[in-house]
């Protein structure tokens, strides 16, 4: 199963987390392959990262919409490796039940991983296994083929009233 959370804002990788969480209290084997997320920033990689049965990866660390002076030539490497750990993820058949590529989406919509190339290894899923993929702007090829898909919309935000992210709250 394909399962996209998308949208303008806040919780998509909040609700990913959540499935994890869900998966692994169900025994499952569970994959997390996470761009554009410095490591240990987030509250939740302190976590993830001690836990049983679930292997967590981390590529291009810093997008460049937050980060100015990254290269987009190492970040399209960085997601490059990603894919290939997805596309090692796969195999053997059933050792993982879920694998979880967040801000995948923000990564073919910057034009750091190819389409054509993720929807080419998602073919390849076996239909035992669960993919869940995260990120603002999926693109109509991926929720096209997508089993599942969510959208996260902005109602209100305290952004908007100059606050800023909150420890805790959104990192």
């Amino acid at each position: 199963m394909i399962i996209v959370n998308t949208g303008n804002w806040k919780g998509k990788t909040t609700a990913a987390i959540g499935q994890i969480i869900r998966s692994l209290g169900r025994g499952w084997k569970v994959c997390l392959i996470q761009l554009f997320k410095g490591k240990e920033f987030y509250g939740e990689q302190k976590v993830l990262k001690s836990l049983k049965n679930l292997k967590f990866y981390s590529y291009a660390p810093k997008h460049p919409g937050c980060f100015r002076n990254i290269s987009r030539r190492s970040l399209k490497r960085e997601c490059t490796k990603a894919l290939k750990r997805l596309e090692a993820s796969l195999a053997p058949k059933n050792k993982y039940n879920l694998i979880v590529l967040d801000e995948f989406n923000i990564a073919v919509r910057d034009g750091f991983l190819d389409i054509k190339a993720l929807l080419e290894v998602l073919k390849g899923i076996d239909s035992d296994l669960n993919v869940l993929i995260t990120g603002r702007s999926a693109c109509s090829e991926l929720m096209k083929i997508a089993d599942i898909v969510t959208e996260m919309k902005e109602v209100k935000h305290h952004f908007n009233n100059g606050i800023l992210a909150k420890k805790g709250i959104e990192f």
